[in-house]
């Protein structure tokens, strides 16, 4: 049995993950002050280069992908053996758990601050500066952050289609026969993956921690983040050893409902007529000034935050887009495009609006300045999240919710990444991984998370994650050109 296993397993990407997770680790933890400050000297450096880069580029990835999905060639479809089919709620659930996790619950209530305490330095009127406040965080999670997901998930769906061994890796993709060139591209896939998970997994425990220590007004201690950890761990890893089809679309499709219920309930017990209202302003705002905001390069905000976002989106996406491809099937181009795009960007977009407006009104109101508790360091981004959520009727029962969200959100996301690591351990695409396989991946992404999170180290992963995607740079290039000849391949047979 073993033997019939081992063959199907490619033990190049197997070890490239093992190896990579732990050279990674032992060089963050060795020095995890050093690391990063040389790690952040780096990313600097490399953001203020390839800065136009970054901003041309991705807008650019955005409008080939529409050109494509309203194109003839939008009616391709995309052809998967031994893959399942899905209905567009779980489709859209499983695509949009995927690519978001936890982040987005934590981000959407606080990103705006960021924003806020630069713009108010450089003298802006203050309308002004709250509207741009408002329209970044959505410009960030929606359009274009969707579009850098979906090409690889394109690509990865094309190159299949036309041969259903292909490997769910990059090398797959281009078909490299070369044996340095494999290790070359799936260590970029394997690494930007790694750090991904590092990365997400180091921000969320510690904000999951802080919710229950809230809400049952108990201290933060260690037990209590190993017992966070304990649960998350338990509920990604047992949906990922069941699969798709029993365990990531019933936690995704059970998520999404949780979470609109949740922002539904905020808007009706915060300031609605405000929320509404503001949100509506942001939106115009932001489809007047979309251009601008793509091409704005030599600021602070594009450096800082546009340039950080484009890259992180470049480093989670190997890992979303071969997840999209992987529920996929029998989708054409277009479907896949405009789905991916737009339920994923109104997703975040309404995210954003509530929770971002919830804490703009305290500001305004003067019930909660959190830009100066955040930049007087008086209270750290977590605690912000804890009090504006307080500040409502049954805040209690808010908390519990949100802790439950952003648990099963954190969920989605490495259920997803144990299976993408374990589809891209096999030979082939259209062989399932197993059970016990994937359930080893979900062990091995919590470990290094883990160790980030009591040793320190977790913001020198966030600055490799996001050096990882400038030689993804050339690879975003590559697959766009690996598309059209791959369309072309398709419209002649």
């Amino acid at each position: 049995m073993f033997k019939e296993i081992s063959s199907e397993w490619n033990k190049t990407i197997i070890s490239l993950s093992i190896v990579l997770s732990l050279l990674l680790s032992i060089y963050v933890l060795s020095d995890p002050v050093g690391s990063s400050k040389l790690l952040f000297k780096t990313y600097d450096s490399l953001a203020t280069f390839f800065e136009s880069t970054y901003m041309y580029g991705s807008f650019c990835v955005l409008i080939f992908l529409i050109f494509i999905a309203l194109s003839k060639y939008g009616e391709i479809e995309i052809l998967l053996e031994n893959k399942e089919t899905y209905s567009l709620f779980s489709w859209g659930s499983m695509l949009f758990a995927a690519g978001i996790g936890a982040a987005l619950l934590y981000w959407a209530t606080v990103e705006w601050i960021e924003y806020f305490n630069i713009l108010n330095k450089q003298n802006l009127d203050l309308d002004r500066a709250l509207l741009y406040s408002r329209a970044y965080p959505i410009f960030h999670w929606s359009f274009t952050a969707w579009a850098i997901y979906c090409l690889p998930a394109i690509a990865f769906g094309l190159a299949i289609t036309i041969n259903q061994k292909s490997k769910l890796t990059f090398s797959g993709i281009f078909n490299v026969k070369n044996k340095f060139l494999e290790v070359v591209f799936d260590s970029l896939f394997i690494g930007a993956i790694l750090c991904g998970a590092g990365v997400g997994l180091g921000l969320s425990f510690p904000l999951i921690s802080s919710i229950l220590s809230n809400v049952f007004n108990i201290d933060r201690t260690i037990n209590l983040d190993i017992f966070t950890i304990f649960v998350c761990l338990s509920i990604f890893a047992t949906s990922a050893y069941l699969g798709i089809q029993k365990g990531i679309k019933r936690l995704s499709n059970f998520n999404i409902i949780l979470v609109f219920t949740f922002l539904f309930v905020i808007f009706i017990l915060g300031p609605t007529q405000y929320i509404f209202s503001k949100s509506m302003e942001s939106y115009v705002f932001l489809f007047k000034e979309y251009a601008e905001l793509s091409f704005a390069t030599g600021t602070t905000i594009s450096k800082d935050w546009t340039v950080f976002y484009w890259a992180w989106w470049m480093a989670l996406a190997p890992m979303v887009g071969a997840f999209i491809v992987n529920i996929s099937n029998g989708k054409s181009l277009r479907a896949i495009i405009l789905g991916v795009i737009f339920i994923g960007s109104m997703g975040c977009m309404i995210s954003m609006s509530i929770l971002s407006n919830l804490s703009i009104y305290l500001f305004e109101s003067g019930i909660l300045n959190a830009p100066a508790l955040l930049e007087g360091g008086t209270l750290n981004r977590e605690q912000i999240i804890i009090r504006t959520l307080s500040t409502l009727s049954y805040s209690n029962y808010l908390l519990i919710g949100f802790g439950i969200i952003c648990i099963i959100f954190l969920c989605t996301t490495y259920d997803s990444t144990s299976y993408i690591l374990a589809s891209a351990s096999m030979r082939s695409s259209n062989i399932e991984s197993s059970g016990n396989l994937r359930l080893i991946f979900a062990i091995l992404l919590v470990i290094q998370p883990t160790l980030l999170m009591f040793l320190g180290g977790v913001d020198s992963f966030k600055w490799i994650m996001v050096i990882f995607s400038v030689p993804l740079l050339l690879i975003y290039l590559m697959l766009m050109i690996s598309v059209i000849k791959n369309i072309i391949a398709i419209k002649k047979a």
